[in-house]
């Protein structure tokens, strides 16, 4: 082999290991960056101008047994509200978090409730078994994301005080730690 040829193979492995670590880095980034991932979500910063320290919409929502269940139910208790999808892989991976920091504080009167987006009751059903949910979750609809100022991404998570106020508004997957800080502030 002469000295051209093994210079062409060394330019080759060279441009093909950097066109794979841009594919990779440009799929992290892009990963990040899209509403559905755990990166921050571009609509936060219109949610929290919109409705932060204002009065959490009104809603009524069913379950997935069609029972009606109002939002007045909740007034005076501290609430967290988390708009999520069955097929969202952050909304899922927070879930263990939830159950866990739910579990912790629900005698101290948190409520924590999940609204399902595009699920139909069979799917939520199989969805709340698989993931082990202990948190009343609701079938939601485009009125409500409407009413919670049309939000664009998945999981999007509203903190509510006991005077009924958005205190806090979390576009994107919530770390356990997080969720707690932000729970303990409702308390």
């Amino acid at each position: 082999m002469n000295k051209s040829m093994k210079h062409e193979r060394g330019s080759s492995a060279f441009r093909m290991l950097l066109i794979i670590f841009v594919i990779l880095f440009g799929g992290i980034f892009l990963y990040h960056s899209l509403p559905f991932g755990k990166g921050k979500s571009t609509s936060k910063a219109r949610l929290s101008g919109s409705l932060k320290s204002k009065y959490a919409p009104p809603f009524v929502l069913k379950t997935i047994h069609g029972e009606e269940f109002q939002s007045s139910r909740l007034m005076g208790k501290p609430v967290v509200l988390n708009f999520f999808t069955t097929w969202c892989p952050a909304c899922r991976e927070e879930i263990p978090g939830f159950i866990n920091v739910y579990e912790k504080y629900k005698e101290s009167g948190l409520e924590l409730i999940g609204i399902a987006i595009e699920a139909d009751a069979k799917t939520l059903s199989d969805f709340i078994a698989t993931h082990k949910i202990n948190y009343r979750i609701l079938m939601g609809n485009m009125e409500t994301v409407r009413a919670h100022g049309s939000f664009r991404s998945v999981p999007t998570t509203f903190f509510i005080g006991k005077d009924g106020k958005i205190k806090e508004i979390k576009a994107g997957y919530i770390n356990k730690e997080v969720f707690e800080k932000e729970v303990q502030k409702l308390l």
